[in-house]
């Protein structure tokens, strides 16, 4: 007897979906980043260290990750003769042939998310509320237990 000889017999079917990878807060926000106009890349750096924690898009240089935090490192060192405008909100430099932008993400750990963009291009006030909530997101991370974390 075989099942086309009697159609109103249904045969469970299953199918086992492989589970979905928990999706990574920095990878969305750092891939969101990159689809603004005129950003070539971004990462997630570490300001103290300049260790880079996550990238995304492409940029001209590998090292410009880890040497844009000096231009934040410098800033702190000197930031007595800045007092007058307030604290730092985003520092942007200007190259010939494009710009790297410096945004704080979080104050503890304290991490930055450098920019890579063309120049003159790139609405920078986006890129800034863009980072602000991935360092939201962050926060809210960090203050979870471990085992909420793991589950994320």
């Amino acid at each position: 007897m075989q099942h086309s000889d009697y159609p109103e017999i249904a045969l469970p079917t299953v199918v086992f979906e492989a589970p979905r990878p928990p999706r990574d807060p920095v990878a969305v926000a750092l891939a969101g980043l990159c689809r603004q106009a005129g950003v070539e890349g971004c990462a997630l750096v570490d300001a103290a260290t300049g260790t880079v924690d996550s990238t995304s898009g492409s940029t001209r240089s590998g090292g410009v990750w880890e040497s844009a935090t000096r231009y934040w490192q410098l800033y702190h060192r000197q930031r007595r003769h800045f007092a007058p405008w307030g604290g730092l909100r985003t520092a942007v430099f200007m190259h010939a042939t494009g710009a790297i932008g410096v945004l704080p993400c979080c104050d503890e750990p304290p991490l930055l998310i450098v920019v890579c963009a063309h120049s003159g291009s790139v609405d920078w006030h986006e890129c800034e509320r863009l980072t602000h909530a991935l360092g939201a997101a962050l926060r809210s991370l960090l203050d979870r237990p471990l085992v909420q974390i793991a589950a994320f």
